[in-house]
């Protein structure tokens, strides 16, 4: 059997992604962002990364499929599996938090590594990523998350994330459907009720509870606003949060 001669078109394209592999990867500003994003939140999913980055690109261009790829073989990334999510997730690895550290963007916060149960919880870290890259896309990038705020600050009793508008705290809390006591919850609403550091507490239900936290807890109702993931993320800025006496649309606060 005579080989056929490779198509023009196909050799070039094999050739441009060897080569690629081959080349130096020279970082760009962008890829800063995503180690850096990573790093604060332990690790994303793909979807995450690609929203948060590259979401103006086509997935046919598979743009940020190739250059997350570039970053694990140039050994900026790692690709760890999810089994309880059933899906690849990313980390930075020593490589990349040395980037970061080198351009103080590392957050005083040491490399994490997975251990075999690192997913235990990883419905909820994934959620509250995708939270704060739905404030990103809206110019909201002034966000703490919890392990900055743990880890570096040495902080006992924080939000899932702290975004900062206009030099004002407002605390983030996602719940990942019903998982505390009313008594708990009360504790919750009572600590961020009177908390001077706080302008606003903003808290996100994964699940069909919040008319009961709305209507069934104590709280100042000045500072304490509430809606569901699913509506953030479908409604986008119209969001509606609502407390016990008033709503007011999330748009109000871009």
């Amino acid at each position: 059997m005579i080989d056929q001669p490779l198509d023009n078109e196909s050799a070039s394209d094999d050739s441009d992604e060897l080569m690629q592999v081959i080349q130096p990867i020279e970082l760009t500003d962008r890829d800063i962002a995503v180690f850096r994003l990573i790093h604060e939140h332990r690790y994303l999913a793909y979807g995450q990364i690609r929203e948060a980055f590259w979401k103006e690109r086509s997935e046919p261009a598979k743009a940020c499929y190739r250059r997350i790829e570039r970053l694990i073989n140039s050994g900026f990334l790692s690709k760890g599996y999810s089994g309880r999510k059933n899906l690849n997730i990313y980390f930075v690895t020593e490589k990349s938090l040395g980037i970061l550290k080198n351009r103080n963007l590392d957050s005083g916060i040491r490399l994490y590594e997975p251990t075999p149960y690192f997913d235990r919880s990883i419905d909820h870290d994934l959620k509250v990523a995708s939270v704060r890259i739905f404030f990103r896309q809206f110019g909201l990038d002034g966000w703490i998350p919890e392990r900055v705020l743990r880890e570096r600050d040495h902080l006992f009793r924080v939000p899932d994330g702290i975004l900062t508008l206009r030099g004002k705290r407002i605390a983030i809390e996602f719940e990942n459907h019903l998982t505390k006591s009313m008594k708990r919850y009360q504790e919750v609403f009572d600590y961020y009720s009177d908390h001077k550091l706080y302008l606003l507490l903003l808290m996100i239900i994964d699940g069909d509870t919040k008319d009961w936290l709305v209507h069934g807890m104590r709280y100042n109702a000045q500072k304490i606003w509430i809606t569901t993931y699913r509506e953030l993320m479908s409604e986008q800025g119209e969001t509606l949060f609502e407390n016990k006496r008033a709503s007011f649309k999330l748009s109000r606060l871009f």
